[in-house]
């Protein structure tokens, strides 16, 4: 599929956080966000893939953690742990398949 994954923390292009955030959205075919835990951070970010029509894949640990104004969305509920994290492989995989 000629995909990387990039995680901000991997990158230091730019003096504030935001920008390597923004930087990396903008290059990127697919975002892929965990919602596990409604970390403020990954909801800003996806805002952000949104706005600039990028495709975004929601996954989560439990539904609950999937904010009422992104549950009209898709996402994939997984366990953490082997079995879960090699089916949430599969599943992304599929859907990048679908994507790109």
């Amino acid at each position: 599929m000629g995909l990387k994954c990039r995680c901000v923390d991997d990158i230091w292009e730019n003096p504030a956080v935001i920008q390597d955030v923004v930087s990396l959205i903008d290059r990127s075919r697919v975002v892929i966000c965990d919602c596990t835990t409604r970390n403020p951070n990954v909801f800003y970010e996806i805002g952000i893939a949104h706005t600039i029509g990028r495709e975004v894949i929601l996954i989560t640990q439990s539904a609950e953690d999937i904010p009422f104004d992104l549950r009209h969305l898709r996402y994939v509920s997984y366990l953490n742990n082997g079995e879960g994290l090699e089916i949430l492989g599969n599943i992304i995989q599929a859907r990048l398949e679908t994507l790109v």
